[in-house]
Parts: C-alpha cells; sequence; structure tokens
C-alpha cells in the first residue's frame, strides 16, 4: 500500500488566469478507498495526471511513501509509474490485433519484465476479473470485457495504488457496478490504495471518502457514511 501526501500544489497552464489544480494539504492514508467527484473542468483529470507522475509538478511537493515524485525526472517519474501504479483510463488505451493475455502482457513486455511468473500472473488476473479466453482478440469484446482486460493489466505488477478514471463512464448500469466491484474487491484483495474519479453516484457510495473538486480546488473531504465494500 502507499500513502499519499501533498503539500502547496499549483499547477497552471498557459493562457488561464488561475491555477488548474491548487492543493495546500492533502493526505490520503495506505489503503484508503478514495472517491473524487466534480463537474467537468474542475481539476479532477489534472489531480490524477499528477498523481501519477503522467505531468510535471512545477510547484509544490508529490509524496508517495516519502517518495516526492515532483522532484523526479520524466523517465524516473515513468519507472516509478510502472512499478508502483496501476492505472485505468476510461478509454482503456488496449490494442486491436492483440489477444486479452497480450494486452494485459504488453506494459512487461515493453520494459523486458515479462517473466513466467507474471505470464501466469496475467492469466490468473484474466480469470479473477471473470475472463475465460485470453487469447480472444480485443476488438471482438464488448466495453464491459475491454474494462476489464485494462483493471487486469494495471494490477498485473501488483502496484501499491491504483488509480482509476471514470472508469464506468461509457458502461451500463449492470457493467458499472460490475466493474466497482471489481476494482473495490480487488483493491482489497491486493492491499493496494484506490483512487476514482467518477461521476457515477452509484459507484461514489461504495466508497470510504469523497473529495470534490470546484475551479481547481478541494471544496469538500468527507467521510461517506454508510460505504460498503
Amino acid at each position: 500500500m502507499l500513502a499519499l501526501e501533498i503539500e502547496q500544489l499549483a499547477v497552471t497552464f498557459p493562457g488561464l488566469s488561475a491555477p488548474a489544480l491548487a492543493v495546500d494539504h492533502l493526505s490520503i492514508a495506505a489503503g484508503s478507498r478514495v472517491v473524487v467527484t466534480g463537474a467537468s473542468g474542475s481539476g479532477k483529470s489534472t489531480f490524477v495526471n499528477i498523481v501519477t507522475g503522467l505531468e510535471r509538478v512545477c510547484e509544490g511537493r508529490v509524496r508517495w511513501n516519502g517518495e516526492n515524485i515532483a522532484a523526479l525526472s520524466e523517465s524516473r517519474r515513468d519507472r516509478f509509474r510502472a512499478a508502483n501504479i496501476g492505472l485505468v483510463m476510461q478509454e482503456f488505451h488496449l490494442f486491436p490485433g492483440l489477444s486479452a493475455v497480450e494486452n494485459v502482457l504488453l506494459p512487461a513486455r515493453l520494459a523486458r519484465a515479462a517473466t513466467s511468473t507474471i505470464i501466469e500472473r496475467a492469466h490468473d488476473l484474466l480469470h479473477t476479473v471473470g475472463l475465460e479466453r485470453a487469447a480472444q482478440r480485443i476488438e471482438t469484446m464488448s466495453r464491459g470485457e475491454m474494462q476489464r482486460v485494462a483493471i487486469a493489466r494495471a494490477l498485473l505488477r501488483k502496484p501499491g495504488v491504483i488509480v482509476a478514471d471514470e472508469p464506468t463512464a461509457s458502461l451500463d448500469a449492470d457493467s458499472g457496478d460490475a466493474v466497482g466491484d471489481l476494482l473495490l474487491d480487488l483493491a482489497m484483495a491486493e492491499g493496494s490504495t484506490l483512487i476514482v474519479v467518477s461521476h457515477d453516484p452509484r459507484l461514489a457510495t461504495r466508497f470510504d471518502r469523497r473529495l470534490t473538486f470546484r475551479s481547481g480546488r478541494i471544496i469538500d473531504d468527507s467521510a461517506i457514511k454508510g460505504a460498503a465494500a
């Protein structure tokens, strides 16, 4: 599990008069289940990009278990993300022409880390997320099945944190509920901190804590009463 600590963070973009993201202080304990909400343009996607190291921080500190990724070079941030963060994006970023298991293994193969143990884990993860045809090509799958492949890929290297950006946005209600179940159950089973950006009110109630963004700032940070596992 990884714990997050943000201090004096300010993210600005050319042409904008106000910061796209400004967080004076934020702590997320290891093992937490946090949902991030807010209207479009409120800073949620920038938050994801910053905490996963996809964007460079020029002002402030972003620490995972004490490691300030804001001080790392781009290549070192990439290595940190590959080793520690399982990222699930809304558009999946899967490759047609490859099978489910080939998509899960692709980052490991690119890193020359696809050992026999990793290959076995890829097959096990596909089974865990409910996909029995590891050789099925991505382009023949439903969007719900694609999302399950993306989740399996994110968990391949046993990340300390899982970050999912709108994982149910393009799914119907039943598929969305199933994906929410998977994320919560697998994060607990793997011992990972879970941060999910979502507009889905049904999914949000399943978490322990809600961060609400507006105009790049956190306007509400509260526990969710009655959150269910």
